[in-house]
């Protein structure tokens, strides 16, 4: 219709009129151009606030992980120090309690990292659809590293190995059963959570056999004590990841309208 009309005013030469059509095509080009670019944006930001939004779930995952670590590392480290004080005759501790101490703390916890999202937008590109340049440094900066494979929390003390290799297999077995790892959700999937109390239901020769042994070795002492301070500097490194997921949460959150 439109180029009919064009086509009837250049045949009459009146180039006003023809000049107006030109205008009207021109603007409705343009108004085209506009509101699909509006829809992209407007799609775009949609698109930015739910990744924004699985971004603070996941965050909330790594949350719930690295507490669930906290609280398994404060049991072991328990569990630690009354075999410590058994060995240096403080506090009264028992030969069971100094033989299930010296067995519980070398128990290792498994932790895992939320990153499907992240990873997802880099890979995707769609890290670029968030328009806060602050906020998209604050998201590289957190997932940089991540914590599941920090050599300072995933390292395990030779103590683990050396402990298991002196204990009797009966008294392994028989802490294991009583009181070993409790499974437990975490971030939607299983995760463990280690008892604080533990009593055994074994002949008291055979755990006196054991404490006497274990007393008896020259390393143990240092081993354990090297143990502890492997699981202290875990537990630091756990909490500052802590500390950078909340923060990142926190900007998420005051960055949604």
């Amino acid at each position: 219709m439109r180029l009919r009309s064009v086509t009837k005013h250049i045949k009459n030469q009146n180039w006003f009129a023809v000049f107006i059509d030109f205008l009207i095509v021109v603007i409705g080009v343009f108004i085209g151009i506009q509101v699909s670019n509006w829809n992209e944006q407007l799609a775009g930001e949609k698109q930015a606030s739910v990744l924004l939004k699985r971004l603070q779930a996941d965050l909330k995952y790594d949350q719930e992980v690295l507490n669930a670590e906290l609280a398994y590392q404060t049991v072991v480290r328990k569990y630690a120090m009354r075999a410590v004080d058994a060995l240096n005759d403080e506090n009264a501790v028992s030969d069971e309690q100094f033989v299930i101490g010296a067995y519980q703390a070398s128990q290792v916890n498994g932790i895992w990292s939320n990153r499907a999202t992240y990873n997802e937008m880099q890979s995707t590109g769609q890290v670029n659809l968030i328009k806060s340049d602050s906020l998209k440094s604050k998201i590289f900066a957190y997932y940089s590293e991540d914590f599941a494979t920090n050599k300072f929390i995933t390292q395990v003390a030779p103590y683990r190995e050396y402990i298991r290799g002196l204990m009797p297999i009966a008294i392994q077995d028989a802490i294991k059963q009583a009181c070993g790892d409790v499974v437990i959700e975490v971030a939607n999937i299983f995760g463990a959570k280690l008892p604080e109390t533990c009593q055994l239901d074994l002949a008291q020769e055979l755990i006196s056999e054991t404490a006497a042994m274990l007393r008896s070795e020259p390393d143990m002492l240092n081993k354990l004590q090297y143990q502890i301070a492997v699981y202290d500097t875990q537990v630091t490194n756990v909490k500052n990841f802590l500390g950078e997921s909340l923060k990142l949460e926190h900007a998420i959150l005051v960055s949604q309208p």
